[in-house]
């Protein structure tokens, strides 16, 4: 089994951090998704942001923090260069709908994409009602309906779910979305916690754990870090945080992996 770390470009935060919860800062995130080539096919977790996202996609007020993307920063190109037809994805794992995580998804008809439940049920109430979040985006809720989505809820109720030998889709409840979930991929070099932005960064994993400021749930966001805290104690894993950017540099980028 290998893991690719793809690299989706960036996000310019500039001013008022609502994430960070910094008053004045500017940071460029990073935007990624990770591929798993495993025996029993490829797995996608998380989908960057829309394709479209600056030409008219996003609403005006979100193209204040810019999606910058160089060449090759974008899905279709990243897998291309590592050999993976789009057609070989047979499942998607989405840490939660997030404008930067689940903006690709329509690229992948053929694909079940898991979900948390709660996250699911909340945003497409809210797009119902046209009460969506600045973090949920019409533009991606309109790109799952066209592409026939096939959405695969993850009970609240559920637990650690495998999904293939030696990959795990983790519950993480709700917290810094309605319904988070992580990943724990198991390999040769050891195993990898995807996280996303349950844990931003290692500023806000601590200990002491730190609260970000794009949170809905505060106590499930808190239980949410020890659990992975625990869970990476317990099996020597590595977490690969959500939006790091002094972590993510330090990663392999395609060709390169892990095995």
């Amino acid at each position: 089994m290998k893991l690719y770390v793809l690299d989706l470009g960036k996000i310019v935060m500039k001013g008022a951090n609502p994430v960070l919860d910094e008053p004045d800062a500017e940071a460029a995130i990073p935007i990624h998704s990770f591929l798993l080539d495993t025996p029993e096919g490829c797995i996608l977790f998380d989908a960057g942001c829309h394709p479209k996202a600056m030409e008219g996609a996003w609403p005006p007020e979100l193209c204040g923090n810019p999606y910058v993307t160089g060449p090759g920063e974008n899905l279709p190109d990243q897998l291309a260069r590592i050999g993976v037809d789009p057609g070989r994805i047979t499942k998607v794992v989405l840490s939660h709908l997030h404008l930067d995580h689940a903006g690709g998804v329509h690229l992948f008809p053929q694909a079940d994409v898991y979900v948390h439940q709660r996250e699911l049920e909340q945003v497409m109430s809210d797009a119902a009602a046209g009460t969506l979040d600045l973090f949920h985006v019409q533009c991606d809720v309109d790109s799952w309906k066209a592409a026939g989505t096939r959405w695969v809820p993850v009970s609240a109720d559920a637990g650690e779910t495998p999904l293939c030998p030696g990959v795990t889709i983790l519950n993480l409840g709700p917290g810094h979305s309605f319904g988070m979930l992580g990943l724990s991929v198991e390999l040769d070099c050891g195993t990898f916690l995807l996280v996303a932005d349950a844990a931003y960064c290692r500023e806000h994993f601590g200990p002491p754990a730190k609260l970000s400021g794009a949170v809905v749930d505060q106590e499930g966001y808190f239980a949410a870090m020890e659990y992975l805290r625990r869970y990476a104690a317990e099996h020597h894993a590595q977490i690969l945080f959500g939006h790091d950017m002094e972590q993510f540099r330090t990663l392999k980028k395609p060709p390169e992996y892990y095995a």
